[in-house]
């Protein structure tokens, strides 16, 4: 609502911005209208610098960091699986409608713009979204088999990765014409919990949608815009992301992302808050150095995460597998 005209003056004059939108389609029209101009003046605009999607951003990031530096190899999957504790607001709330009621509509482009290249060429890089719709039983993080569900910012999170991966090409372990897969899901103790998880959500879309239904849950049950979670639930939420690379030539990687406080809210807010200084105060060591609009793990990469970890975040990856050795026979 509020966000293009600041976008616009911040490119225009050369001002760096970040900010926690989680509304792709949005980003890609302010990519398309203000990019050429940010390049000129220099000014680096950076979204999605919350909990939509930096911790999904920067694992498939340091994933990728790590199979290159140690392995030599080039990543070609990525999976995600999220455990978390949080509360939801009224504004996030209200942004969700929006869409449901189709009030914006993502105007048509010649191309995604988040295949952009920095000359502003299509990437040759693909990226998939490959997360399953469906609950399924997963032994991949070294348990009994965890029940996993679909996570509801995942699609979110796999277009930041898509943006990433253009932007990356040539570079950063990514190659040119390299294919990435993304997945990401939600780790869930009981198959009830992942029950839940997965049908609550369908539930209260129907209903929703239901104008028998949908007007008293609106105007009575959902939280308004300004309202959201207690101070306590602020303080007792948490997330971790546990990251799983695969590379092309047999390579796995390993990495877990730890927030200690409500990833919506508290922890929102301290990763747009790291990502401001970082514009603001780290210039001269930032990867990027030129303008435009960027990710944030290509805006700010391993200085962000940085400075997120002083302010209590964890972080940790390891190699599981070097790559299959090729036999000259």
């Amino acid at each position: 609502k509020y966000g293009s005209n600041v976008v616009a003056f911040c490119a225009r004059y050369g001002t760096n911005y970040a900010d926690i939108t989680g509304e792709t389609g949005w980003n890609k029209e302010m990519i398309v209208k203000y990019e050429d101009l940010a390049k000129e003046t220099g000014a680096k605009i950076v979204s999605l610098c919350g909990n939509d999607s930096i911790p999904w951003d920067m694992t498939t990031f340091k994933l990728r960091q790590l199979m290159s530096k140690e392995c030599k190899d080039t990543i070609s999957k990525v999976k995600c699986y999220d455990q978390l504790k949080g509360g939801i607001s009224g504004g996030t709330i209200d942004t969700m409608l929006t869409a449901i009621d189709g009030k914006y509509v993502e105007p048509r482009f010649e191309f995604d713009p988040y295949l952009r290249t920095r000359d502003g060429k299509k990437s040759m890089n693909k990226s998939k979204n490959a997360s399953s719709q469906l609950m399924t039983k997963s032994d991949t993080l070294g348990g009994h088999g965890e029940w996993t569900s679909p996570f509801v910012m995942a699609a979110v999170n796999g277009e930041v990765v898509k943006r990433s991966q253009a932007l990356s090409e040539g570079g950063n372990g990514t190659g040119s014409g390299s294919t990435l897969t993304y997945e990401e899901y939600v780790v869930n103790p009981s198959f009830k919990e992942a029950f839940l998880g997965w049908f609550g959500p369908i539930l209260g879309l129907t209903a929703l949608l239901n104008p028998i239904t949908g007007v008293p849950m609106r105007k009575f049950l959902l939280p308004k815009p300004g309202d959201g979670p207690t101070e306590k639930q602020r303080e007792y939420g948490y997330l971790l992301v546990s990251g799983v690379g695969e590379g092309q030539n047999g390579s796995l990687v390993r990495s877990e992302f730890y927030f200690p406080g409500d990833p919506g809210y508290k922890e929102t807010a301290k990763m747009v808050v790291e990502s401001g200084l970082c514009l603001a105060l780290e210039g001269d060591r930032l990867p990027e150095q030129g303008g435009g609009f960027f990710t944030p793990s290509v805006a700010m990469g391993d200085i962000l995460l940085e400075r997120l970890c002083k302010t209590g975040c964890k972080f940790a990856s390891k190699v599981v597998r070097m790559p299959k050795l090729k036999s000259n026979l």
